[in-house]
């Protein structure tokens, strides 16, 4: 992700609905969006969260604010 985005590409992650996920795993991810959002880089899911990882999210409260429900699940209020 680090050379993707160092190279001024747009970096879509593709994360399986059955990948088996923790909170580091969305703090990585979270360190990324905010890394490539202050480069002025794009940097995005390729699909809205499922599965294990949204039950992360979910218990891990990074989606209570609306621009993290946006991210990860690809929502804008009002939705």
């Amino acid at each position: 992700m680090v050379d993707a985005l160092a190279k001024g590409r747009a970096v879509k992650a593709e994360i399986s609905p059955d990948a088996t996920v923790d909170l580091t795993f969305v703090q990585l991810i979270e360190s990324a969006r905010r890394t490539a959002s202050e480069a002025g880089r794009a940097f995005g899911l390729a699909k809205p969260a499922a599965g294990q990882l949204r039950e992360t999210l979910e218990r891990g409260g990074f989606l209570a604010a609306p621009e993290r429900r946006e991210f990860w699940l690809m929502q804008t209020e009002g939705r």
